[in-house]
């Protein structure tokens, strides 16, 4: 065996992942899955409906996305309600804006949409928990991401975390399968591609995936090749469009000075209650760099970010320590007390499960669980780099919950419960 790769008996096992003891046939299975879709849209409806208003107009963020789709909607230019170009992502902008051209400039169908997103991760996370880890893992992962609080409350905005957090969950599903198959390494790249199409940041899955692929593909260099060829492609007509529109070389937005300088300055280092997060709106609008043109904007605080952080070197350490509790905070700011307590009540026993599932794979040498965490290294280390919140935080929920579902059932069945898995040919990714 060459050092740095997975025995080959462990990888058939990783590959193994058929239940021990009774098994739903395939109708049976897809009853499953409707019954689950049904009841985390349910759950999403309910809390649109409830408590955020079908017709309750976005805001912040939100708001521009909806101002861009609302503008291509009707034939006019991709700008926000700020006059900005390349601020936003276009993945999540051109879904709504489709949705609107469809329906017209509609909330409550925008609100469905996100519905629909949330409902159907559920539905993949079941296939990939259920094929990876066995059906009883999956399942519990699956229902708990239906009514997860987290997972729920993005639905009720116009936000690209829905579809960001399906897209990196499908793109999990295929590095499970990618490698050896160089179909599903494409399939893996060009998912990577559209998370990163919805979240530039989400462009980390594609390089922390590859340390998964590497090892495990026979044709290693074919692999790499083609897996960079359709990234690369997939996110080409975007960045041609910003050449056009720029004249500069933009490959996805024009904001990543202007976060790094949000989360990286002496206002925030100097403020309890803000580090770790990113500068408020207020503190930002008598900066005359906020003043600049779009894309000198961005390099002027993407500039001033590293200065900062050059200078104030012996203080990184301090402040990524804040970030990273903000990613994992238990008690955030939110509306009511009732919503704090909830999101502690919940997510608290999910990072404990969570954190038992990550050793509890170290100790067993159980390396399923490996690239089940290339979205949660991918959030850990935007939020290093950046900032943190739930929202960065969010598309790797589903993957936290599906290894948390691993740890919990390793604790009630420790014989059996972590592996899932028996000498037969293992489940399809269905």
């Amino acid at each position: 065996m060459k050092p740095g790769t997975i025995p080959e008996a462990t990888t058939t096992e990783a590959r193994d992942t058929t239940v021990v003891g009774h098994r739903p046939s395939r109708c049976g299975w897809w009853r499953v899955h409707a019954i689950l879709f049904v009841a985390a849209l349910a759950a999403r409806l309910a809390f649109q409906g409830g408590l955020v208003g079908w017709s309750t107009p976005p805001k912040d963020d939100a708001a521009l996305y909806d101002s861009i789709a609302a503008s291509l909607s009707q034939g006019g230019a991709y700008v926000d309600a700020e006059g900005y170009r390349s601020r936003r992502a276009p993945a999540f902008t051109f879904l709504l804006a489709g949705l609107y051209a469809t329906v017209g400039h509609s909330w409550p169908a925008a609100r469905v949409t996100q519905a629909v997103l949330g409902a159907a991760t559920c539905s993949i996370l079941l296939s990939l928990g259920s094929a990876w880890l066995g059906r009883r893992v999956g399942l519990a992962a699956a229902l708990a991401c239906a009514v997860f609080p987290y997972t729920v409350y993005w639905s009720g905005h116009l936000l690209s975390e829905p579809l960001c957090t399906l897209l990196t969950t499908a793109s999990t599903w295929a590095l499970l399968r990618a490698g050896s198959d160089l179909r599903l390494t494409a399939t893996w790249a060009f998912l990577c591609a559209l998370a990163t199409l919805t979240r530039p940041n989400m462009g980390l899955l594609f390089v922390l995936g590859m340390a998964w692929i590497l090892p495990l593909s026979r044709r290693r260099w074919a692999a790499v090749a083609l897996a960079l060829a359709v990234f690369c492609l997939a996110l080409s007509p975007w960045a041609v469009r910003n050449y056009l529109v720029h004249h500069a070389f933009v490959p996805i937005t024009s904001m990543g000075g202007v976060v790094l300088w949000e989360g990286n300055n002496p206002i925030v280092a100097a403020t309890p209650y803000l580090r770790g997060r990113s500068l408020t709106a207020d503190l930002e609008k008598n900066d005359p760099a906020f003043d600049l043109p779009e894309l000198e904007q961005d390099r002027v605080l993407g500039r001033r970010a590293l200065r900062f952080i050059r200078e104030r070197a012996g203080d990184m350490p301090g402040l990524v320590g804040s970030k990273s509790l903000r990613l994992w905070n238990v008690f955030p700011a939110l509306e009511t007390s009732w919503q704090r307590w909830l999101a502690a009540a919940t997510l608290i026993p999910v990072l404990a499960m969570f954190g038992l599932g990550v050793v509890g794979a170290c100790a067993r040498q159980d390396v399923r669980v490996f690239p089940l965490l290339v979205p949660v290294f991918t959030v850990m280390l935007t939020a290093a780099i950046y900032w943190a919140d739930a929202r960065i935080r969010a598309p790797a929920d589903p993957m936290i919950l599906l290894v948390a579902s691993y740890g919990l059932w390793s604790v009630l069945d420790p014989r059996r419960g972590g592996e899932g898995r028996s000498s037969k040919p293992g489940t399809p990714l269905l």
